[in-house]
């Protein structure tokens, strides 16, 4: 892996239920962690790989230390040049540990 590359910010965003003194429980989104990582764009082959992404949204691939994402899960978020992106895949290099996949999709608004 290339570190010189990961050079873009990126936060991972986690909604939890909060709850105020009247017992009114709130979803709140708080920053759960903030990575440095590489990002890419899909490719046709990969949009073909992955049949769960649909080609009409922008799907982004974002590379980051495996040490840094061994706790990201898919029902967060990542925030990146100010669009949300779901987490829709997760690929951990179980081999090296050096590094991990994970591709998102943009938020509908």
């Amino acid at each position: 892996m290339i570190l010189n590359l990961m050079n873009t910010k990126i936060q991972v965003l986690k909604t939890i239920q909060s709850q105020d003194e009247d017992g009114t429980v709130s979803l709140t989104t708080v920053v759960f962690k903030s990575l440095w990582c590489d990002v890419t764009r899909s490719t046709l082959k990969e949009y073909r790989e992955n049949s769960g992404l649909e080609e009409d949204k922008e799907n982004v691939i974002f590379l980051v230390r495996y040490m840094d994402s061994r706790d990201i899960t898919s029902d967060m978020f990542i925030e990146f040049n100010g669009q949300k992106y779901n987490i829709k895949n997760i690929q951990r290099d179980y081999e090296r540990f050096d590094s991990t996949r994970i591709t998102g999709r943009l938020v509908d608004k």
